[in-house]
């Protein structure tokens, strides 16, 4: 064990080696006896933990029902409210327009999700539709002023 290493336990747990960790109790107390740094260091630590232990603590009468019982802040609508608040205003002549319009789109956006989510057996992958440029080279060359329909 080091100085560094002994200074760390001792800062983060008090002079008192009841309170050091049990894994390094004996090894910090073995460190302590044969080195003379380290027990000048553990005497000043008595000192502050002496002195912190004097210190009093001013009372806060009724400050746990002041806490308690204090009113708490209207809550924030996340983005999806901002987004419902912007859509559908309050009590205005704005909610009765956007309401209608937003259910006449809501299939609408679910037929989109769902058309760009699934593919339904049509895709880049498919042989068939391997060499659709060359087609439409071919399309575009063919002469269609004989054809009549």
């Amino acid at each position: 064990m080091t100085l560094e290493e002994f200074t760390r336990i001792v800062d983060l747990y008090g002079a008192e080696s009841a309170r050091w960790p049990k894994a390094l109790r004996a090894e910090c107390e073995t460190f302590l006896a044969n080195n003379a740094p380290a027990r000048m260091l553990l005497d000043q630590e008595r000192v502050v933990d002496d002195l912190m232990g004097q210190l009093e603590f001013p009372g806060f009468p009724g400050l746990e029902s002041r806490v308690l019982n204090q009113p708490l802040p209207e809550p924030k609508d996340g983005i999806f409210g901002e987004l419902a608040n912007w859509l559908l205003p309050g009590e205005s002549f704005g909610k009765q327009i956007w309401r209608p319009a937003l259910v006449a789109c809501i299939p609408l956006a679910f037929g989109i999700v769902v058309a760009n989510y699934f593919s339904f057996g049509v895709g880049i992958e498919n042989d068939g539709f391997q060499y659709w440029g060359d087609e439409l080279a071919m399309l575009s060359l063919t002469d269609y002023t004989e054809i009549r329909f």
